[in-house]
């Protein structure tokens, strides 16, 4: 009796931690499934007109905007964002008593420019986040389907990919002795972009297989695992990028 008792108290034990994962991963899956992905893209056309023509005050809301929202689907991705765009800008103070020097002033410029559309590229990584086939279904709701859903779903996978496939050339260019300089840029954007070009074409023939093996070349009606729907969050992002966008051009005249 005791050693019944002793194995039916173990199995609750394993159940009720099974449960508490489970619940856990849940969790995880909500937040993806309570924004639509059609939301983000809009908003990205959204930010790209306020970014264009609006002013520091806007620029800095969208920046809090779109960085609490990468922190609200990935923590890790958005301390990484942060710590990047502050060695982004204390470097564009550093060299604005150098601006008389063509070089400088060139780097400085491209430095802003990734400064100021630095939310649109945020944006883009929230997008990555989501699986292939939850684009594919969004676009679908839309009527947005073959070779133009295809083609957009691919691009927002390469994102981290290219990342990864990064991280990779430059553990194997540690292994071998070589090291970048931004004193030899040439040899620095070989030693990269050459083994770069060679994974993104691996990484397309993947991704398309990966599309194929989906059903995407099928002709009738398709389902999808992801239910893609239009909540009150996606309607708040929306109106406030509209409110920005309203305001943004309002200041202009």
């Amino acid at each position: 009796m005791e050693h019944i008792f002793t194995i039916n108290f173990l199995a609750i034990g394993r159940k009720k931690v099974f449960c508490k994962g489970g619940k856990n991963n849940i969790n995880q899956y909500q937040l993806s499934d309570k924004i639509n992905p059609l939301t983000i893209v809009g908003v990205i056309l959204l930010f790209s007109v306020i970014l264009t023509v609006g002013n520091q005050l806007q620029y800095l809301i969208s920046l809090i905007f779109v960085l609490v929202l990468l922190l609200l689907f990935s923590p890790k991705k958005a301390f990484r964002t942060m710590c990047s765009l502050s060695v982004v800008w204390g470097i564009v103070h550093l060299l604005k008593p150098y601006l008389g020097n063509v070089l400088i002033g060139s780097i400085y410029t491209m430095l802003l420019i990734v400064l100021k559309f630095s939310p649109l590229f945020i944006l883009g990584r929230v997008l990555s986040s989501y699986s292939s086939s939850h684009l594919m279904a969004a676009f679908r709701k839309v009527g947005i389907g073959g070779s133009i859903g295809i083609g957009i779903t691919v691009f927002f996978r390469f994102i981290p990919e290219i990342s990864i496939r990064m991280k990779e050339i430059n553990n194997g260019m540690k292994i071998r002795g070589f090291r970048a300089s931004i004193f030899k840029p040439l040899k620095t954007f070989e030693l990269y972009f050459v083994p770069l070009m060679y994974k993104c074409i691996d990484i397309s023939d993947t991704l398309t297989c990966s599309i194929i093996s989906k059903g995407i070349e099928y002709d009738g009606k398709k389902t999808s695992f992801h239910e893609v729907k239009i909540t009150f969050i996606d309607i708040a992002m929306l109106m406030g990028g509209i409110v920005l966008v309203g305001v943004s051009i309002w200041k202009i005249f």
